[in-house]
């Protein structure tokens, strides 16, 4: 036989050739010689990978497809179609409160939201009662009540000397950067009816924070309270060799809601140090309409509650000291502005408006998250001179550019987005001192 043709046949016996061992080595030699024929007759024979199914190319066709395919498969389940003119979590979190009941219902302890499937939840995105975050499930018919609280809720805190006092951290923003303004006090009058010329600049330091007030209260508003340091013109000027020193405080109510009305009002405090000693009050606040999580439209004022008759003490050109007296005050504005907001603490906003002394106001602010908790800050806002008259055009005439980086601890922390501050602390622009 063929098969056996590569055998050797001298080197195997009749008896070897009856034992089952070298029986079994014959029909190995024997299958591989078959093996090898077929091998040499025939290409090798390869084994295909099966290949994934190709991906459909996106349309809105085949995710309407696809999401009516879910409803009819899962009618009667929790999922449900979101539309996307919803913005839904485009713009970050959008609502803590994990299912409704449907309908045109009340979840007061739920906060405010509008869902398509759900209908108006008056008081969504508020802060549960008893808790420092909001409910993250709410149930019932009609006035529903909180199923539970978000489970990321723990608060971390530091112990500062004692174990029972102890400082929640992710109330809080610190920031540092540096500014450059002017306003009518960076001309004095130097005697003899001249003025000097100047700008500042400098540099500041703060902090912001926020906390909740539902727990004391029983109503859904926040509180703040910030302090922010400048220092400017460290090596004097012309008229005088005094550095700047200004102190601003800033303390309010607000409220925060992730679509509907959302308001607050701060009062300002400014101790200023230069050729002049002076401490002024404003009255600050907010109404906008959030439209959706990402646009938000409004209205700002600026109050001055009290003015201050200073005296100065400068220098002339002449070298020598002439002192004289300024009435000064907060002035008075009113701004419309539009907002964008970027994730959880991002958000551009650009206004324009006026003053009570006949300022045109322009100006726009940025908050650009950077990484982790850091985000970069800037703010620039211009007051035309007006047309009072009282003051020459380059003394009425005022602006202020601000650049700083923000560090948010609680940025990520899910309390935080309804607590945190709503205003920043005065600085030049929101302040605007006049004579």
């Amino acid at each position: 036989m063929t098969i056996f043709s590569s055998l050797p046949t001298h080197s195997v016996s009749r008896s070897s050739l009856c034992s089952p061992f070298v029986a079994a080595m014959i029909a190995v030699v024997a299958i591989s010689a078959v093996d090898n024929q077929s091998a040499s007759a025939d290409t090798p024979i390869r084994l295909k990978r099966s290949q994934p199914v190709q991906r459909t190319a996106w349309s809105p066709a085949r995710v309407d497809a696809d999401a009516s395919a879910v409803g009819n498969a899962n009618s009667g389940s929790l999922i449900r179609q979101v539309g996307f003119l919803e913005d839904y979590g485009s713009c970050g979190p959008v609502c803590d409160c994990g299912e409704c009941s449907g309908g045109y219902i009340a979840e007061p302890a739920c906060g405010m939201e509008y869902e398509v499937s759900c209908g108006m939840e008056p008081v969504c995105g508020a802060e549960s009662l008893g808790g420092p975050c909001g409910c993250d499930a709410c149930s019932g018919v009609g006035m529903g009540g909180c199923d539970g609280y978000d489970s990321a809720c723990e608060i971390d805190c530091f112990p500062l000397f004692l174990p029972i006092l102890r400082i929640d951290w992710n109330r809080f923003e610190f920031f540092f950067g540096s500014q450059a303004y002017h306003n009518p006090m960076n001309d004095p009058t130097t005697g003899a009816g001249t003025e000097a010329d100047s700008g500042s600049f400098g540099f500041h330091q703060g902090f912001n924070e926020g906390r909740n007030l539902r727990p004391w209260l029983g109503a859904d508003l926040s509180a703040q309270f910030g302090l922010r340091a400048t220092q400017s013109n460290l090596h004097g000027e012309d008229f005088t060799g005094e550095t700047r020193n200004q102190i601003f405080l800033t303390g309010g109510l607000f409220r925060r809601v992730d679509y509907g009305l959302q308001y607050g009002v701060v009062l300002d405090y400014l101790n200023e140090d230069w050729y002049y000693q002076a401490d002024l009050l404003q009255l600050r606040g907010e109404v906008s309409w959030k439209m959706s999580a990402c646009h938000n439209f409004g209205f700002h004022w600026m109050a001055g509650v009290s003015d201050d008759s200073v005296v100065t003490s400068v220098t002339n050109e002449a070298g020598a000291a002439f002192a004289g007296a300024e009435t000064i005050e907060a002035t008075n504005q009113y701004r419309a502005f539009y907002r964008r907001l970027f994730g959880n603490t991002g958000e551009w906003t650009s206004y324009i408006g006026g003053t009570d002394d006949e300022h045109f106001i322009l100006g726009s602010d940025i908050d650009v998250p950077l990484k982790s908790c850091f985000s970069m800050q800037v703010s620039s806002t211009y007051f035309s001179p007006g047309d009072e008259g009282a003051l020459v055009d380059h003394v009425s005439e005022g602006w202020n550019l601000g650049i700083s980086v923000v560090y948010r601890p609680g940025a990520n922390h899910p309390a935080s987005r309804y607590r945190r501050p709503m205003f920043d602390v005065a600085d030049n622009g929101s302040f605007f001192v006049f004579r």
